[in-house]
């Protein structure tokens, strides 16, 4: 997760994007690679205004996708990468937020974030990933099933940095209790890292060690070598 503090503003409006009103997935895909670099540069040089626009004008392209056959859609990394962005973003101005004189100059939707506490604001950012990722055509509510690791990963890293790890403990457990519930790609090497986030980071950090070992004796899903280094780690 990027670590800039995004402090600053500058004027900015939304974006203009030149594209049709209904684009389709490559001509969105273009143009959200284009926009893209220019967005985290904009992130890592806290300006907060331009960020916000980009990741507005993106989120406009970017959509549910439309049916759990085409969840690896064209714009799925895309969806993965700007979502990933965002959830970084809105956390890291929430911890570190303007000074007094600048939240007015904040968009809307921004200063409502730093009005909320941590758990709630979590929530949000949890419930829109689901609604992100969950297809369209789903006939149950937006669920973890959908979920990528990466942006799992990310909103459980989020926790962590506004000391709410049992809300990260909460997205990982729902998250693993619905794994492989739905027909989609399989990614071991994600389903690792969420497993290895959880035994090295969120257990130890809420001192459930005894858990956490239980937890590994019947794990069977990690790295050998991963499991090793998780099983130390509880034990000493």
């Amino acid at each position: 997760m990027p670590t800039a503090t995004t402090t600053t503003t500058s004027p900015a409006s939304v974006i203009s994007l030149k594209a049709s009103p209904s684009p389709s997935s490559s001509s969105a895909a273009t143009t959200l690679r284009s926009l893209y670099p220019r967005a985290a540069r904009a992130f890592l040089q806290r300006d907060v205004a331009l960020t916000h626009s980009l990741l507005t004008s993106a989120f406009s392209l970017l959509g549910p996708p439309a049916s759990v056959v085409s969840v690896n859609d064209a714009l799925a990394s895309q969806r993965r990468k700007w979502d990933i962005l965002r959830i970084t973003f809105e956390t890291t101005l929430y911890s570190s937020p303007p000074s007094a004189q600048d939240p007015d100059h904040l968009p809307p939707a921004l200063r409502a974030n730093l009005m909320l506490s941590p758990e709630p604001l979590l929530a949000t950012l949890h419930n829109r990933s689901l609604q992100l990722f969950t297809p369209a055509d789903s006939p149950q509510k937006p669920s973890s099933a959908f979920l990528p690791s990466q942006i799992l990963v990310t909103l459980v890293l989020a926790s962590l940095k506004l000391d709410c790890t049992d809300v990260g403990r909460s997205m990982i457990e729902d998250w693993l209790a619905k794994h492989g519930q739905e027909e989609i790609a399989d990614d071991p090497k994600g389903h690792a890292k969420v497993l290895e986030l959880y035994c090295l980071h969120v257990l130890p950090r809420l001192r459930d060690w005894d858990y956490a070992e239980d937890f590994l004796t019947y794990e069977r899903e990690l790295p050998p070598d991963v499991r090793q280094v998780c099983v130390s780690s509880c034990l000493f």
